[in-house]
Parts: C-alpha cells; structure tokens; sequence
C-alpha cells in the first residue's frame, strides 16, 4: 500500500522470470475463455442491498430504461473501468500479465497475445459492474439528494460509494484489496483465481465480526455471510459445472447428476477454502486427495497414483501445465494409429496433443485456439440440442454437456456389453 504495487521483486530477477512463466499459464487459460466471461456477469447481483438500492428500488431504477442506459453508458465509459480494462486490474496475476505486456522480446510478444486473450473478460467484467451499479449509482444519488446534498456534490459520493462497492466484491488487483499472502512470490503460485473468493472471505469476515460485536444492520450482516458462502458460490460452481444440462436431459441419468451435484458441492466447498490463503488451498487439497482415493478404492483395478497428482493442484498453474503435458502424452500412447491414419487436420488428437504441449512450455494458448474451433465445429455440423449448441459456443466442453462422440459412445457400449457378460457369469455361478 506504501509503494502503489503488489509486486516486491524486481522483474528481471530469476523469481521474477519464473513468476513471469507460472503466470504465463493463468494467462494460457484465460485465453479468449468465453465461459468464465459469460459467468463474471453473474457478479452484477452483488450491487444489490438492503437500504436504497434493495431489489425493488433497484426494479424501480431499472425499469427507468432511458435513465438506466445513460447510468451504464457513464460508469461503463468511466476512467476507472477504462484503467480497471486497459490495466487487467481485476486481479493481481492478470496485471502482472498486462505489466510484461510492455516488455520488448519474445516474452513481450506472447504476453501482449495474452492481455489480447482477456478481451471477453474484460467486457464481461466491466458490463457486470455497470449493469449492476447502475440502479445502485442512480438510487444512491437519489438519497443522497433527497437528504438535502447538490446534485454535483452528490453525483462524486454516489460514484466514490459504487467503486467501493465494486472494488470489494469484485476482483480486484488494488494494493489495499490484496493481502500479504497474495502479493507474495509463493501466493502467485498458490493463490492463483483465488482473488474474488478472498474478497468474499473478507466480506463475510468482517460481517461476521460486525455480528458479533453489534456494529451495523445485523440483517445486512446476516445476508452478506449467507449471500457469498452460499449463493453466489452456488450460482457460480452450478453455472460452471453445466448443471443446467440436467434440466434438458432426456433421460434421467442419476449417475450424472450424482456426479454434477458433488462437483458442485466439492467446488463451493473449494472456493471458500481457498479464499482463506495459503492454509485453506492446503486443507482444499488434502480433501481432494482424500476424495480421489476413496473414489479409486472403489474401482477394480485403483490407480492410486491419480490421486498423488492432486497434491500438484495446490497451484492451479502449476497443475494446469502438468495435466496439459499428461494429456498430450497420453494421448500420444493411445492414439498413435489414428493420429498416423488422419494426417493433417484439426481433428487429429495430435493437433490438440501439440497443441498442450506448445502451451504447457511456451504459454502460447495454441489448445485453446484448437478447442475452440473444435467447439465451434461441433456446435455447427453435430446432431446436437439447441441449448447444447449454444452452451459449446459459450465455452462449455463436450465432457461438461455429458456429449459423446461416435468413438466414445462405441468404446461405452462395449464396455457395457462386458459389463452384461460378467454379470451373466456371476449369475449362472450362484445358480449353479
């Protein structure tokens, strides 16, 4: 807070180079990630309170629809959102990122195709805040008149009040919405997108600490614990994990949707965790070490060694490099013929192997440029229902969408025939 930066070491240290490297994978995710940007929107709820901008005054402000968009135009064209775009101040890796963007080299060049990568991010986020914060400047204002304040007076406060409001519960990168933990070397490691659930862990905090110490509107308080450990974190995980697909599945698959329900609970359970630092990323590990042993246990024939690899995601980067080189190596062993027999296209699982593996060592975010495609491809030419359609365009996989290829669907039903097979045998032997 004293020097304006969340950074302590010089850029061209040798902790600075391999920072500058990890954060290249943030970066290699984030690339053009239309799925996180359509659910940053979902934080324009947070704008909503229990005095003026509650929800019927904000209904009220909203349903004011030529007033409404000249509010969103102003904060939207602001020079705090233009710097919070221009700057990827949303969180502390993004703006490491946007900070070697200005660099000369190779690392320059593929950091300024990185910032290029956060486009849809960064308008996502920028038009969660003003939609949200629309109604909450308007009504604001409105108080803040009706108290007796000029207007020009009262236009500053209501401003300054909405950037508090959307530096606290939004991502932010400022020095005094960081913690130590955060800024430090190790925290870019570990605390990678943990930035929005350590300002929701703060805000519960502190609503806790005002609960018990009877400071303020226990009721605001009491919402505030409820709205960020509960349902924005159910909101955020159902909308990710695509439990959404549920509701137009034609047949009721209980295994699906015992499988979506857990991920969706593990990762609410995640997000909390790992808003509480360095200890909670551990405990969330842990846990999820614990869960993948006792999922292999239950198999036939247990690859343990699955589980160990859950330790790497204590940094997601980190984790996120490693599962691409796995990925491609796998791939390479299990589809060697069909890589041979394709050639060249973007359909050959060589095109995404080297795809991951390009990105895994260069940060160059050459796999997501292919699943992307692939995506859009899909979408197109497959035999797919509309909301499938436009959930592949919006970013979600196949895999989240429960869509089987023709491969896929014909390696199931042969292990379903098996399946059949050893029953029948355990059958006829207790008949026997």
């Amino acid at each position: 807070m004293k020097t304006g930066r969340n950074r302590s070491y010089g850029p061209d240290s040798l902790t600075g180079r391999f920072n500058d490297w990890i954060n290249g994978s943030v970066g290699a995710i984030m690339f053009f990630n239309t799925r996180s940007a359509i659910l940053q929107t979902i934080s324009a709820i947070n704008f909503i309170n229990f005095s003026d901008n509650n929800v019927f005054a904000a209904a009220k402000a909203f349903a004011n629809q030529k007033q409404y968009w000249s509010d969103f135009k102003k904060l939207f064209n602001s020079d705090f959102l233009k710097d919070r775009r221009e700057g990827l101040r949303m969180d502390i890796n993004e703006a490491d990122l946007a900070a070697v963007a200005k660099q000369n080299g190779a690392k320059g060049v593929i950091n300024r195709i990185l910032k290029l990568g956060f486009t849809p991010t960064q308008i996502a986020d920028s038009f969660a805040i003003a939609s949200g914060g629309a109604t909450f400047y308007r009504n604001r204002l409105n108080s803040l008149m009706k108290e007796g304040m000029d207007e020009k007076a009262a236009e500053k406060i209501a401003f300054q009040e909405f950037r508090e409001t959307a530096e606290e519960s939004q991502q932010s990168s400022r020095p005094d919405k960081i913690s130590q933990q955060q800024a430090g070397p190790l925290g870019r490691i570990i605390l990678a997108f943990a930035n929005t659930p350590s300002q929701y862990a703060r805000l519960m905090k502190k609503a806790a600490l005002d609960l018990k110490n009877n400071r303020g509107d226990a009721k605001t308080n009491i919402s505030k614990i409820i709205y960020y450990s509960v349902v924005q974190n159910l909101i955020f995980n159902a909308a990710q994990q695509a439990l959404f697909a549920l509701m137009f599945a034609e047949e009721e698959d209980e295994e699906l949707k015992d499988k979506k329900i857990g991920r969706v609970a593990n990762g609410m359970a995640d997000s909390v965790l790992r808003g509480l630092g360095f200890t909670g990323a551990i405990a969330s590990t842990v846990k999820n070490i614990t869960l993948k042993l006792i999922e292999q246990s239950k198999k036939q024939r247990p690859e343990y060694q699955d589980a160990m690899l859950e330790v790497l995601k204590v940094s997601p980067p980190i984790s996120s490099k490693m599962s691409k080189l796995r990925s491609a190596a796998r791939t390479y062993d299990w589809n060697k013929k069909e890589m041979l027999e394709k050639g060249i296209s973007l359909d050959n699982p060589a095109a995404l192997a080297l795809g991951q593996l390009t990105s895994a060592i260069t940060n160059i975010p050459l796999d997501r440029g292919i699943k992307k495609v692939q995506n859009v491809e899909a979408a197109i030419n497959d035999d797919l229902a509309t909301y499938q359609r436009l959930a592949l365009i919006g970013g979600w996989s196949k895999w989240d969408l429960g869509i089987q290829d023709n491969k896929t669907k014909t390696f199931s039903r042969k292990k379903n025939r098996r399946k059949k097979v050893v029953r029948k045998k355990v059958i006829r032997k207790k008949e026997q």
